[in-house]
């Protein structure tokens, strides 16, 4: 069995490697999901550009969070101020650096997970899935309440400045990113979470059976 201290530390890796996975994940999704949006929400012709041009605009936005090769975001046709580019490099750097705790912590957790699963021991995960899928229940909880007032604390978590605060005057593109779109993103990563919780939980019941 391992000693307490490197279970904590292994459980710790397991969370990043989720979390950092499923962020990814839905920066993914994100994209047909933006599309979906044009349609829903007519953001074609809030921008006063063709749904083809406003994607071409997103997928700049994208590759830019993922390139920390490249040093300026370019939108072709929305303008960006200075606090923007500002609030755009901050979060480049938030994806980049999740994308390498991603590839660092993934294959060590998923190696992991294959010696528990040999030993028949998912039940040592259980603890840690409850308290998380309470946690996810209590954020999603704070969203359907007031999800702009949550979106405001997770930019205050995140970000040392206030350049996330985009005057749509300065910034146009904030106009094509509405709420509902964040929140859709926000509902997708806590669900994929819950799922993967859940099966962990399933897996720790079995292996828990096993063990009476």
């Amino acid at each position: 069995m391992l000693s307490r201290g490197r279970r904590w530390g292994r459980l710790l890796l397991l969370w990043l490697a989720l979390i950092s996975t499923i962020i990814v994940v839905v920066t993914l999704c994100s994209i047909p999901l933006f599309v979906g949006w044009i349609r829903w929400d007519h953001l074609d012709r809030v921008a006063g550009v063709s749904p083809a041009r406003l994607l071409h605009n997103y997928l700049n936005m994208w590759s830019y969070l993922y390139m920390p090769w490249v040093h300026r975001l370019w939108l072709p046709d929305f303008r960006v101020s200075v606090n923007g580019a500002t609030h755009f490099a901050d979060v480049q750097h938030l994806f980049v650096l999740n994308l390498i705790v991603m590839v660092v912590s993934l294959p060590l957790s998923w190696r992991w997970l294959q010696q528990l699963r040999r030993n028949q021991q998912g039940y040592v995960l259980r603890t840690s899935a409850w308290g998380g899928l309470a946690v996810i229940m209590a954020l999603l909880v704070a969203m359907g309440i007031n999800f702009n007032g949550f979106f405001v604390i997770f930019h205050e978590v995140l970000f040392r400045n206030q350049d996330w605060e985009f005057d749509p005057a300065l910034d146009p593109i904030i106009n094509v990113l509405p709420e509902g779109f964040f929140a859709a993103c926000f509902v997708l990563g806590f669900g994929l979470l819950i799922v993967a919780l859940v099966v962990i939980l399933r897996w720790g019941r079995r292996d828990a059976r096993r063990h009476q």
